[in-house]
């Protein structure tokens, strides 16, 4: 056991972490499960966490055979693995190719392709060593090597692939720091510490499947390129993709199904009718708006967790009214975050308090505690307007997507604001529109106030530099400051959970108090599916992992 591991022990032994976040961060030090185990079981109870029931318990042994039908929406262009951008693609993808590692609903991460891994210096974690699993084939017959993960990562990490997943690696890791140190182990070098590395190269950068050495961009529809349970067999494309059991599949008693259909749809209704018919077995990602009849049928679970998926109102620091931060203070005192969340999710969320800081992470706790939480206050927001110069209010556009609750959140927004003075017109977009491009213009980094979902992400610094320090590369409200950027690379940095959640509560601090963003809520994830179907993970539900799927 090393130094850090044995602090992990002494802190779980003062009762400073629960189990759960235990677990988490010892995944992330390369702590085996067992070795978790061993050390839980001399450590008495630990600090109070919320119990779960599982509904696939007592359902007896796996039953081999059959097809599942997972109810996605379709991907907004071809799927590949290193350029997607959506749900429809990144869920796709994962059930022909696989991760180093994967999260499971703690976000505690679990070995795949890697087996373990390790900070070569655990005091000043800049550069991780992952051991490469043995004996996993392509699907083409070929054999997964070290050469594969290297060239996989590296051709990430080269902006010349327009990836994605360079979000995750900016200013973190280069292509040159991916490096071959024996045939099973990679290396990577990093650009500064980073002890929650393991997330970056874990499914939570949702291109970094491992490939082959030589893939092209644009060879994925063709299949033979992934190493998962399932062989991609035949691509309709917005319709639906089809997938075959792999007989050669590295775990010898997976998968347990002949059969994998990935169906689109274009709407939440058709989805939810699907699966009430028993036209789909699985909503992989399942909203809240326009699914509420799920929860009342019998034959259909609802799997619930607690995420770091939100919404982020953003306003440009560099455009008025929103150069004066009394304004977007305004804006954020306008609103009554429960309401939203009754409305929106049926409760099925929590408040968020206008910094990126997300109850599920562990490093959160402090910054939660002592930032009061903002609340509704009219009365505030007008002399707050008043002291900015807008003595009667301001009228402003909000441009948000069409996609989920947002529309609805735009529009409760306006209302809610109105007792502020605050007129709001809400714009709405198609999805591909407000996106964009880099060649065509990307309204949702452009746009002086703008409403852009966040997908969840495994850490705080995942979720929180490229979208709000100083050089990220999708910081639509353009603010800058640089002691917050400091702080965001010193919590990066440091191992000690302690230390790491005083960082995070004077980031939060500064987040709060400049209100670059509103954020409102954390989104409570749904996945459906339904009551003959097991062993498919509650979440996260942007990722989907099928290897002990079935059906009885």
């Amino acid at each position: 056991m090393d130094d850090y591991q044995y602090h992990l022990l002494e802190e779980i032994r003062a009762n400073r972490l629960t189990r759960r976040t235990f677990m988490r961060r010892a995944s992330v030090a390369g702590l085996s499960l067992a070795s978790m185990n061993l050390i839980l079981s001399g450590c008495g109870p630990a600090a109070t966490e919320r119990g779960r029931t599982d509904p696939d318990n007592d359902v007896g042994p796996p039953r081999r055979g059959g097809t599942a039908r997972i109810a996605l929406p379709p991907p907004t262009a071809a799927v590949d693995p290193v350029q997607m951008d959506n749900i429809g693609a990144n869920m796709t993808v994962p059930v022909a190719a696989e991760y180093l590692a994967y999260p499971d609903s703690d976000y505690v991460l679990k070995p795949a392709l890697s087996t373990k891994w390790r900070a070569v210096n655990p005091e000043r974690p800049d550069a991780w060593e992952f051991t490469i699993r043995q004996g996993v084939k392509f699907h083409d017959g070929r054999p997964m090597t070290v050469d594969d993960v290297v060239a996989s990562i590296a051709r990430l990490a080269n902006p010349a692939s327009n990836s994605p997943a360079l979000t995750n690696f900016d200013g973190i890791l280069t292509d040159q720091g991916v490096e071959k140190v024996d045939a099973r182990t990679v290396r990577f070098n990093l650009e500064r510490p980073f002890a929650d590395f393991p997330y970056a190269v874990s499914a939570f950068n949702y291109n970094t499947v491992i490939l082959p050495k030589d893939y092209e961009i644009g060879e994925f529809d063709k299949g033979g390129v992934g190493t998962g349970p399932y062989i991609l067999s035949n691509v309709h494309p917005k319709v639906r993709a089809e997938f075959v059991r792999n007989p050669d599949y590295w775990h010898p008693k997976l998968p347990y199904l002949d059969k994998v259909v990935v169906q689109y749809f274009n709407d939440t209704a058709s989805a939810v009718l699907a699966i009430q018919a028993g036209e789909v077995d699985l909503y992989a990602n399942t909203p809240y708006q326009g699914s509420e009849a799920l929860f009342g049928d019998p034959n259909i679970f609802v799997y619930e967790n607690d995420s770091s998926e939100y919404r982020a109102v953003h306003m440009r620091v560099d455009k008025p009214p929103f150069d004066d931060k009394r304004v977007r203070q305004a804006v954020a005192y306008s609103l009554d975050r429960q309401a939203l969340i009754d409305g929106l999710f049926g409760g099925r969320a929590k408040p968020g308090n206008d910094h990126g800081f997300a109850p599920i992470f562990p490093v959160s706790d402090r910054a939660i505690e002592n930032i009061a939480q903002r609340t509704q206050d009219y009365a505030k927001a007008k002399s707050l307007l008043r002291d900015a110069g807008h003595p009667n209010g301001i009228d402003v556009a909000l441009t948000c997507e069409d996609y989920l609750e947002e529309p609805a959140y735009g529009v409760s927004l306006g209302q809610q604001a109105k007792g502020a003075n605050i007129r709001i017109n809400v714009k709405t977009m198609p999805q591909a529109q407000y996106y964009g491009s880099a060649d065509s213009g990307q309204p949702w980094l452009t746009v002086p106030f703008g409403l852009t979902g966040w997908g969840e992400r495994g850490t705080a610094v995942q979720l929180i530099a490229p979208a709000l320090t100083s050089r990220g590369v999708w910081n639509s409200s353009q603010w800058s400051d640089e002691t917050f950027t400091r702080l965001m690379a010193d919590l990066a940095g440091t191992v000690d959970l302690q230390s790491q959640r005083r960082i995070a509560a004077e980031a939060a601090t500064i987040q709060n108090e400049e209100t670059p963003a509103i954020i409102a809520y954390w989104v409570k994830q749904l996945r459906a599916k339904r009551t003959n179907v097991h062993g498919i993970a509650s979440g996260p539900v942007s990722h989907l992992e099928v290897s002990k799927l079935w059906k009885s």
